[in-house]
């Protein structure tokens, strides 16, 4: 395994993100999954294509907040950082946020920091 390089703690959620840009291939890919963590900075997610490393994908993350009925979208851009072969012929993709940061709502500092 490499060397962590990640600013933020992850938080294991399941949100419904939609992940558009180019697979590794060239064709479009638009797709609706849940999240398996996300963070303030990058989040993981299964595909069924295959994206490229440095990719870069239109994020739009569905969440709930105080006071809303229904699933407000977060939108955002990011940088494919790591793909790995999933099960089920899917892409389990690491994503990092270059655009806007997602704001989370739990404490993600790790070693016990507030």
């Amino acid at each position: 395994m490499g060397i962590e390089q990640r600013k933020q703690h992850r938080i294991d959620v399941s949100l419904e993100i939609r992940i558009t840009g180019t697979d590794r291939y060239g064709l479009p890919i638009d797709e609706t999954v849940a999240s398996a963590n996300i963070s303030r900075g990058g989040c993981s997610v299964q595909i069924l294509q295959e994206a490229e490393m440095g990719a870069e994908l239109a994020v739009e993350i569905h969440r709930r907040t105080p006071g809303r009925p229904e699933a407000a979208p977060f939108l955002t851009q990011g940088v494919v950082m790591r793909v790995a072969r999933g099960e089920d012929d899917t892409y389990i993709l690491g994503i990092r946020f270059t655009g806007p940061q997602f704001p989370t709502f739990s404490s993600e500092t790790t070693g016990g920091e507030q």
